[in-house]
């Protein structure tokens, strides 16, 4: 978009800093109950309210249309298949990574999420969590980190450095989730691939003018996310079930062996 007035720093601050003190408070100081559920809610109306304050200085170019340019954008079919092909291929990665021992890492911190889910009601309603995950929330955040975020930033620091800046504030409240549930060196690998997307997607934003094409990248990725999740929590319940078997049939044999008559 083009910026009618640059947004100064006292302003831009907040929004790299909010999302990642949010989340700090539901998933580390006070994550269960109603302050954890409330916190969330907060954090997310924040990043969805926030950038309209500014609406009158940035316009809707990039969101519902793209701005003029010399030079023709990319047709919109092209922003749509590279959307796709994109987070298709960043797909297929997190898949061959599920299949090394990193995958192994991941599913032993199931009952770690398992929990957490819990604890925020999630679990009760995960097919809404997921829909609302994969569709609304990577909608909300390409709003909220290519459009709003990485634009200022641009303004403000250049193109590369606003790349960068605006990926790893995106990264931020990703570290603390995943510190939650997996060894520190796996967290912070997690989030550098996180990192890695947020850069890929505002690129994707910067060469199409628009949020589509990384919108449709993030909802792919969020889908295998959202995938992995449930099956996941599917592998963590045939363990749980599987051990309660096991304890009864050893508890079985145990109680046999006293009643042998000797």
């Amino acid at each position: 978009m083009t910026l009618k007035r640059e947004l100064s720093w006292a302003f831009l601050l907040p929004a790299l800093v909010v999302p990642t003190l949010g989340s700090l408070i539901y998933f580390v100081w006070i994550p269960e109950g109603t302050v954890g559920k409330a916190t969330y809610s907060a954090t997310k109306f924040f990043t969805l309210l926030y950038p309209f304050l500014f609406l009158k200085w940035v316009g809707l170019g990039g969101l519902t249309r793209r701005e003029e340019r010399k030079t023709s954008w990319p047709a919109w079919k092209t922003v749509i298949l590279t959307g796709l092909g994109s987070g298709v291929a960043i797909v297929v990665v997190g898949l061959l990574l599920m299949m090394t021992p990193l995958g192994a890492m991941v599913r032993d911190g199931a009952g770690a999420v398992n929990e957490k889910a819990e604890g925020l009601g999630f679990k009760d309603h995960f097919i809404l969590f997921a829909v609302f995950v994969s569709v609304f929330h990577s909608a909300l955040e390409e709003f909220y980190w290519r459009w709003f975020v990485y634009s200022h930033l641009r303004e403000k620091v250049g193109r590369w450095a606003g790349h960068v800046i605006a990926a790893v504030g995106f990264g931020g409240h990703h570290l603390v989730i995943t510190l939650q549930f997996f060894p520190p060196a796996l967290a912070i690998f997690l989030t550098l691939c996180v990192v890695v997307g947020g850069f890929i997607w505002t690129l994707m934003y910067e060469r199409q003018g628009t949020v589509v094409g990384c919108w449709v990248s993030h909802l792919c990725v969020d889908v295998l996310l959202m995938v992995i999740g449930f099956l996941a929590t599917i592998w963590l319940g045939l363990y749980l079930i599987f051990d309660q078997v096991l304890r009864f049939i050893r508890q079985y044999e145990k109680e046999a062996i006293i009643a042998l008559p000797y």
